[in-house]
């Protein structure tokens, strides 16, 4: 909203140059800096900026060349020339707050991102961090019926193998 209000501004301050233009110079440099007025105010009513700008160095560029081929006399090139740097005062400002309107958005798509992201985690640490036939920390296993991690009874059978070697030496 606010961006195009400034655009307003813009165009309605382009248009101000046009007729701060009335006398000074003849028909054709006229025409040919209210066409360039006419683009400025396009490009900024539309937000583009970097194109207003560019209508505008040209439209710098035109006035120099009416003043320097004796088109425009020196009082209406200097009204020309102020107009004209009020307006890239007011695309600037109007950059500047665009800019500023993107970090701000850039800032809350982030901590909006960072805050479904904790709340993801704190759903995962509310559930319980185990899967159904998964053992828990400090259980021996849960497949023995001694609670042993069902190899006990191959120990049992080797450890009574050794017991029988053991006897027969003596």
């Amino acid at each position: 909203m606010r961006l195009r209000i400034l655009a307003g501004a813009v165009a309605a301050a382009a248009t101000l140059v046009l007729t701060s233009c009335a006398a000074g110079y003849d028909e054709t440099t006229k025409d040919g800096l209210r066409q360039q007025v006419v683009a400025v105010a396009q490009a900024s009513a539309a937000g583009d900026w970097t194109g207003a700008l560019s209508s505008l160095d040209a439209m710098a560029e035109r006035l120099s060349d009416a003043r320097a081929a004796g088109e425009v006399s020196e009082e209406r090139f200097d009204s020309i020339l102020l107009a004209m740097e009020l307006v890239r005062q007011d695309i600037d400002t109007a950059i500047a707050a665009a800019a500023d309107a993107a970090e701000r958005q850039r800032l809350m798509d982030e901590q909006a991102r960072l805050q479904e992201q904790i709340t993801r985690l704190e759903g995962q640490q509310n559930q319980p961090n185990e899967q159904p036939g998964e053992k828990k920390e400090g259980d021996k296993g849960g497949e023995g019926d001694n609670g042993e991690d069902g190899k006990g009874e191959e120990r049992k059978g080797a450890d009574e193998g050794k017991g029988a070697e053991q006897g027969k030496g003596k």
